[in-house]
């Protein structure tokens, strides 16, 4: 027997171990009366403890037996303990996704698809073609909150396959009769073996967060019950910390942040124009002579000796050999004009191999790093490349 069927509040129980079994988790015990949750319609199992022993998950086969993984052998009569604060929480979140998906169909007609009770936060899928709008939320989690707030009773009841029609459920059960029914009065009601508080209010607060779209919906990301607190909590705290460091009030804070990038973003653009105009005046001065160009950079990384380099080219150079760094290795650039000529991908591979490392390219342009500072690079690469 289930008995979190009757009583979700019941965490410790007596029973007795009626059957054993092994396989590569461990050993597993079926239990002749269980308050264990096992592991199903998206909620987690419950952990706890047996005469003592750590419960390590909880599994029903196809069989409708329930199995507890267990960290070490149990046997005869035993004292099963629940870990409640992993179950309270569940029942919140199993709670708030009833009423918040109740809320979804109210409001917008949208049916839940499933439901996922992840350990940090929890979703479910909600069909239609098209994403629901940030007001389309709004109004399901101002709904869902405002059935909380009534703190309707939370009710479960068995129903025959022949109540069915007249039960108006949510959603149409997947197994086979007698049907365990959990209602939120006079407005949600569903087929669910899961654990629910006794009324809305025990679940607090749920929060809902923008949808990102599925193979056959739309899935919301959502919290309830303490995990709603302890998000808003740590939102809060982020949210003050940006305004403490931008000197504003903490309402203030976004529209703060939002002048600051865009002027960062005017800066950023200023910067790389001017970075550009630089790097055509310096290609000007070293492609004057009309000679290959060797040189080395310690302190510029393969960006900046690529948009050199091809500026070099551009200008008539026959052979641009760049080296910079890159991270803690050398970094090396090879660029000639377009035509004929040597094809530097299989040069530049060639020699960066026999140094320890990588690089390749096209016919015209290549780029490797090997573990050399630039000035040692830039010499073995004039040495070894002698013949380009």
């Amino acid at each position: 027997m289930r008995l979190y069927y009757d009583d979700s509040y019941l965490s410790a129980f007596k029973s007795r171990v009626i059957d054993e079994r092994e396989d590569a988790q461990g050993v597993w015990v079926e239990l002749q009366d269980t308050a264990f949750y096992p592991e199903s319609g998206g909620q987690p199992c419950d952990r706890g403890t047996l005469a003592g022993v750590a419960v390590l998950d909880v599994q029903a086969d196809g069989d409708g037996r329930v199995w507890h993984l267990v960290s070490r052998r149990v046997a005869g009569d035993v004292l099963g303990e629940i870990d409640f604060a992993r179950r309270q929480d569940h029942m919140e979140q199993h709670a708030g996704q009833h009423i918040a998906s109740g809320a979804f169909l109210e409001v917008s007609g949208r049916d839940t698809i499933s439901f996922h009770m992840g350990q940090e936060v929890s979703t479910f899928d909600i069909a239609g073609r098209t994403p629901p709008t940030a007001e389309e939320i709004r109004r399901a989690e101002d709904r869902a909150n405002e059935i909380i707030r009534e703190n309707r009773p939370i009710s479960v009841r068995w129903a025959q396959a022949d109540e069915l029609d007249s039960l108006g459920l949510r959603k149409p059960p997947q197994v086979a009769p007698p049907y365990r029914i959990v209602e939120v009065q006079d407005f949600d009601r569903s087929a669910c073996g899961g654990t629910h508080p006794r009324s809305t209010a025990e679940v607090g607060l749920v929060k809902l967060y923008p949808a990102e779209a599925v193979h056959d919906g739309f899935r919301i990301r959502f919290y309830a019950g303490q995990r709603a607190r302890l998000d808003y909590q740590r939102r809060a705290a982020e949210l003050d910390r940006i305004a403490a460091r931008t000197g504003v009030a903490t309402l203030e804070s976004a529209a703060t942040v939002e002048m600051r990038l865009a002027e960062l973003e005017r800066l950023r653009n200023l910067a790389t124009r001017q970075r550009r105009q630089l790097l055509d005046e310096e290609a000007d001065r070293l492609a004057a002579s009309g000679e290959n160009v060797f040189l080395a950079f310690p302190d510029r990384g393969p960006d900046d000796l690529r948009e050199l380099a091809a500026r070099l080219a551009t200008r008539g150079v026959p052979l641009a050999v760049l080296t910079g760094t890159k991270e803690e290795l050398g970094a090396i650039v090879l660029q000639r004009p377009a035509g004929d000529g040597p094809h530097l991908g299989g040069a530049l591979k060639a020699f960066t191999a026999a140094l320890g490392g990588r690089g390749g390219g096209n016919a015209v342009q290549a780029q490797g790093a090997v573990p050399l500072p630039a000035a040692a690079l830039l010499e073995e690469a004039i040495k070894r490349l002698r013949s380009l």
